[in-house]
């Protein structure tokens, strides 16, 4: 074991180790949560907003890895089967190889006699059946004499599986495997489930490695975690490891941080080591216009410049004709390097697009041949930091991208060369990617009609990143910055690609419409964009967690257009300050203004009232329940009141407001001559709050005040739907504050008073009691308790 993992060992001490591996280990977090992912988008997306609620709510606990199966105070005995989530590139086997090495150094895991591990794309090769003893021998051989032996006390034994996503067999756990014996031959699919479920070796500890779109139930662990990735330190960290020289780190890891694109991307580690590699060029060279253009700023332009990068690294073993005469350096994008590294780069793109359609990662030799690669002649300069083989079998080659998103970058880029420079294909292309539309007129050309076939048997969630890159090199296509590579392509394509936005955005909601506004961002086009953001005047992202890339990407959308936004609902989508903080210089323009649950304190209140003085003002309904505002925050906004002749309906609903928060509300709103809807129920008001509303009530008999249920059929059927949306949708729970909402609402109708009011809402409110408190129960969060 120490042999094999002598590679991380050196990391975890060599400061001078620039590898895209961790250099320090990323945290666990332990979760009851559900971690497989429905292919409702994309993994990378899911994981940037679930950090953004994670952190957010504190709403986990941190382990460490050599914790893994260590029991926690709460608990009797250590958990026997754990599962870790984590997307690809953040690094699931990374971690499962430094926990080898420790244990076999003896610094961790000293409850366990013997570990072994196993890659599932290793077992894949597995054909006929075999029996579990052989199958150890293979990968262990120095177990050979001594496994039945071991076998005799499984509770000494750890099993560490990595990788079931690769796993192209089916697991069947929630059966009762038959295999219990480790001298019986069974099909590797059947050993493995034995192994998971108990009946094989019972007693011996599992530790399961997956990416989160795979398919199981993770019901079945005893203990669940996922890896959120870096935090800005570890960023900090990895950049002066990456360049060893302490300034240039330091210049880079602030362009990262000031750019929400890239920091939106470097949480994860080989994204880092994509970044890092994107940027050296122009930290070492960026004041000389000869070497390279602006710094990249997105997405699709720090994949180019890293394809780039490693190409020019092949070239010059091959030849120096390209360096640049005046300054000696070499063009990181030089159309003679691109015309050498064409056919290439037209085959790995090939080979990324069919399988990212087919969602496949692992590749053999077969697939290499059939997409016309020449086995004995790949340039491995090239393809090792593109295209790797993966040495986990003998027998068997396989091959993998670099990274998914490298294999999502390469089809993109496949898909621009070969795109004929004609509107029909391009929108009838971009209407399968986007939305899976299958065009009602057959089309001949190659890329559509393959791509018909395919996606009608899968979901086109999964090629969210696929186009926004598409996008992004064809802009590049259309610049002439892909001379080399494609032909050109005329500036006329983009009326037509104008008017398929303009189309899409009237229609489309929550996750497609955000996907289309990065599309934009991606292209940066400013034209195509100028006439797009006036056409948009409802943003429904109602429940669409938004992380500060995304907010970053709807103000630079939207700041193209001076139009009015008859609605902005960002409800639930958990912006956080710092997101709220990107999209301020929008709310002024919105007529309906929803901002509920979305993380918010009374620094936001403090912002909003500034949007309400503002004279170009348009704000008419403002929801800001479930926010942290307090009774300064709503100071504030009693206080913007006396001047905004705009608003017509407030909600302050479960915002944290005490009596205090009331204490300039009379003068302000004495002043006051649009408002007619006040709702102000869930907060804990004392008796002289009650009277200062009782007072308001009396001074603008007209301003309808909603204080307490009883005061409204309506609301009390609202919160009654409300709670219904949080059972069907547990999730809720993590993405806002729900917990301490769902106690406030209890507690306000505890001290709400119902006789004398009507049989149905006495029924309702009685209901809603019992509701909320059947779910605090179930959760674990019942009243007097922390979530």
């Amino acid at each position: 074991m120490l042999n094999r993992t002598v590679k991380i060992q050196g990391q975890m001490e060599d400061a001078s180790c620039c590898s895209h591996i961790l250099i320090r280990y990323i945290d666990l977090f332990v979760t009851n949560d559900d971690l497989s992912q429905s292919m409702k988008e994309h993994e990378y997306f899911s994981l940037a907003n679930r950090r953004a609620r994670i952190y957010e709510h504190n709403e986990f606990q941190r382990i460490k890895l050599e914790e893994l199966l260590t029991a926690f105070p709460s608990e009797n005995e250590r958990p026997r089967t754990v599962f870790i989530s984590g997307i690809a590139g953040i690094g699931k086997s990374v971690a499962m190889q430094r926990l080898l090495s420790e244990w076999a150094l003896g610094v961790a895991l000293k409850d366990y006699l013997c570990v072994m591990d196993f890659a599932f794309r290793e077992l894949n090769v597995l054909e006929n059946n075999v029996t579990f003893d052989s199958l150890v021998q293979s990968k262990h051989p120095h177990l050979q004499k001594i496994f039945q032996e071991l076998s005799n006390n499984p509770k000494d034994l750890l099993f560490i599986l990595d990788g079931l996503d690769e796993f192209k067999y089916p697991l069947y756990l929630t059966d009762k495997p038959s295999s219990k014996r480790i001298d019986q031959p069974a099909h590797v699919s059947e050993l493995i489930s034995s192994l998971i479920s108990g009946a094989l070796l019972s007693g011996a500890s599992i530790i399961i490695t997956a990416r989160p779109s795979v398919d199981i139930t993770t019901e079945i662990f005893d203990r669940k975690i996922v890896i959120l990735g870096f935090e800005e330190q570890q960023v900090q960290q990895y950049c002066l490891r990456f360049y060893g020289d302490k300034n240039m780190a330091q210049e880079v890891f602030e362009y990262i941080t000031k750019n929400d694109n890239l920091s939106g991307l470097a949480f994860i580690p080989l994204y880092c080591f994509i970044i890092c590699t994107a940027l050296q060029a122009f930290f070492t060279h960026g004041r000389d216009s000869s070497f390279c253009e602006a710094t990249p700023s997105t997405m699709t332009e720090v994949y180019c410049y890293y394809l780039c990068t490693i190409m020019n690294v092949h070239m010059s073993k091959e030849s120096s004709e390209t360096l640049d005469a005046a300054t000696g350096h070499r063009k990181l994008r030089n159309p003679d390097v691109l015309r050498a590294m064409k056919g290439v780069i037209c085959q790995l793109g090939k080979l990324a697009y069919y399988t990212l359609l087919n969602s496949k990662i692992i590749f053999y030799r077969k697939d290499l041949q059939d997409f016309g690669f020449d086995l004995k002649n790949l340039p491995s300069s090239f393809l090792n930091k593109i295209f790797v083989r993966i040495k986990d079998h003998e027998e068997v080659e396989m091959f993998s991208f670099f990274h998914m998103t490298v294999q999502e970058h390469l089809a993109a880029l496949y898909c621009v060369m070969a795109m004929p420079a004609r509107p029909h294909d391009l929108i009838q292309s971009l209407n399968l990617w986007c939305f899976g539309i299958i065009p009602e007129e057959p089309n001949n050309n190659e890329i559509i009609s393959s791509t018909i076939d395919i996606l009608k048997n899968n979901r086109s969630e999964n090629l969210q990143m696929f186009a926004r890159f598409f996008l992004g090199l064809l802009s590049a296509r259309i610049e002439r910055k892909l001379d080399g590579l494609t032909e050109d392509m005329s500036r006329d394509i983009l009326q037509p690609l104008t008017e398929w936005f303009q189309e899409k955005v009237k229609y489309q909601v929550n996750q497609k419409l955000l996907n289309l506004l990065h599309c934009l961002r991606e292209l940066k086009q400013e034209e195509v964009v100028a006439k797009v953001a006036p056409g948009i005047d409802e943003v429904n992202l109602f429940k669409v967690t938004l992380n500060p890339v995304d907010c970053t990407c709807l103000f630079d959308v939207l700041q193209h257009s001076t139009n009015t936004l008859k609605i902005l609902n960002l409800g639930y989508a958990n912006i956080g300050m710092k997101g709220f903080k990107r999209l301020t210089p929008l709310f002024h323009r919105c007529e309906t203004l929803h901002l509920r649950y979305n993380s918010l304190d009374k620094e936001a209140a403090f912002v909003e009232s500034l949007v309400l003085k503002s004279t170009d003002c348009k704000v008419k309904c403002l929801l800001m329940c479930g926010n942290c505002i307090g009774p300064d925050g709503v100071r504030s906004i009693w206080d913007a009141l006396q001047v905004n002749s705009t608003l017509e309906e407030l909600y302050m609903d479960i915002t944290g407001i005490t009596d205090s928060g009331l204490d300039n509300m009379l003068h302000c709103l004495a002043k006051n001559t649009t408002l007619r809807i006040l709702t102000i129920v869930g907060n804990k008001l004392g008796e002289d709050g009650k009277q200062k509303l009782i007072a308001l009530h009396q001074q603008k008999p007209t301003l309808k005040i909603i204080s307490t249920f009883v005061d409204d059929m309506g609301l009390l059927q609202a919160y009654l739907d409300w709670v219904e949306e949080i059972k069907a949708d547990p999730e809720q729970m993590e993405s806002v504050r729900n917990a301490d909402a769902l106690r406030s609402v209890l507690w306000e109708l505890k001290q709400t008073p119902s006789k004398n009011k009507p049989e149905d809402m006495r029924e309702r409110l009685e209901k809603l009691q019992q509701e909320i408190t059947k779910l605090l129960q179930l959760l674990g969060l019942a009243e007097g308790r922390k979530g």
